[in-house]
């Protein structure tokens, strides 16, 4: 049995052999360098600057802004000389239909934005009240001579004692009249970064050329404006009336590969006596500069909302392809039903994915 060994002997030299070569191939391998420091997990944040940076360099634009409706459709409380002084008051949330819910707010101290449309003053309600949302219509503006009232945006009895509270209402409009209550810019309203994105990179930059989009610009509008019919809980269609461009989907326009959008008849920055985006004081104008020679009825060819009191809403913007007395609406409703067979069809064509 001499031969055992031997035989041990060879096979613990071979294992010593074959774990130094395996260190030494290890030792040889050149480490990968390992990051250090913070790193990035995300895109980093380019901030809102407000609009007074802007003006800086663009003076001229920012002076033909500030007369456009975009441009006062959100403004300071401070614009509205009050018949006194703010004072606390107690509001209930109109966002919590489970139980009753209030707070008191000291406007003279709270987090007031602004007003919205010379009616609605927008305030942020602090966390430990207890509210559904961030941001409310916490009071209303009413003008009696030269001064301003504040009111209840609603009256409503929450608490249920018969007797009606000064009810918040939610705030649902922020994105459109007051976008930068929401991004944190410097400027709550409709200001130059509610078009051309955060200015922060621009500003900063020593070369500026291509740190702004003006694609995005050109796409900004449909944002706010892009009003395609909806449907309601029996299926029926409803001509959107909130945001502006009421069926321009249906219009030629629209379907032209050779005009130029909003801007082949919108202005960008300048407004005309009557504070719209447009080039002439009268509309109808505008229409000649393609159209020459032809004559057109703006209240029919671009009818108004009847049911609209308040003429809050603009005007209709299918330039003819969807009349209103074609609509076959009921008067009597306040929305605004399409059940023209014929144009139902029209939007199924255009808007396939709605008609589902």
């Amino acid at each position: 049995m001499n031969w055992k060994k031997p035989f041990l002997a060879s096979i613990i030299s071979l294992t010593f052999l074959t774990a130094l070569a395996m260190g030494c191939n290890k030792a040889d391998e050149t480490p990968t360098p390992q990051p250090t420091g913070p790193q990035l997990t995300e895109t980093p944040k380019v901030s809102y600057v407000g609009e007074d940076s802007c003006k800086a360099c663009h003076s001229e634009t920012y002076e033909s802004v500030t007369h456009t409706k975009h441009h006062v459709a959100f403004k300071p409380l401070a614009d509205f000389p009050l018949d006194k002084p703010l004072e606390p008051i107690t509001i209930f949330d109109s966002a919590n239909k489970d139980k009753p819910t209030s707070t008191t707010l000291d406007l003279s101290k709270a987090k007031v934005y602004g007003v919205m449309m010379d009616h609605y003053i927008v305030a942020e309600i602090p966390k430990e009240a207890g509210f559904k949302e961030q941001y409310y219509r916490v009071g209303s503006l009413t003008k009696t001579n030269d001064k301003w009232t504040v009111e209840s945006p609603k009256q409503a009895d929450v608490d249920k004692d018969g007797k009606n509270d000064w009810t918040a209402e939610s705030y649902t409009c922020g994105k459109c009249h007051s976008p930068g209550v929401e991004t944190g810019s410097p400027s709550y309203g409709i200001s130059c970064e509610s078009c051309h994105g955060p200015g922060e990179n621009h500003v900063s930059a020593t070369d500026k050329k291509g740190t702004m989009s003006p694609d995005m610009a050109r796409k900004s509008c449909n944002t706010c404006h892009e009003s395609n019919p909806s449907k309601d809980a029996q299926g029926n269609f409803i001509a959107n009336t909130h945001y502006g461009t009421r069926n321009y989907f249906a219009s030629k326009h629209a379907q032209s590969l050779q005009l130029n959008q909003c801007q082949t008849c919108h202005t960008t920055h300048k407004a005309n006596a009557n504070g719209s985006l447009l080039p002439s004081d009268k509309p109808t104008d505008n229409c000649a500069k393609c159209h020459a020679g032809k004559t057109f009825d703006l209240d029919k060819l671009m009818w108004k909302n009847p049911t609209d009191e308040r003429g809050h809403f603009t005007r209709d913007h299918s330039f003819g392809a969807m009349k209103y007395e074609d609509l076959q609406d009921d008067p009597a409703t306040k929305p605004i039903e399409i059940k023209n067979p014929t144009l139902i069809e029209l939007i199924k064509k255009q808007l396939p994915a709605l008609a589902k």
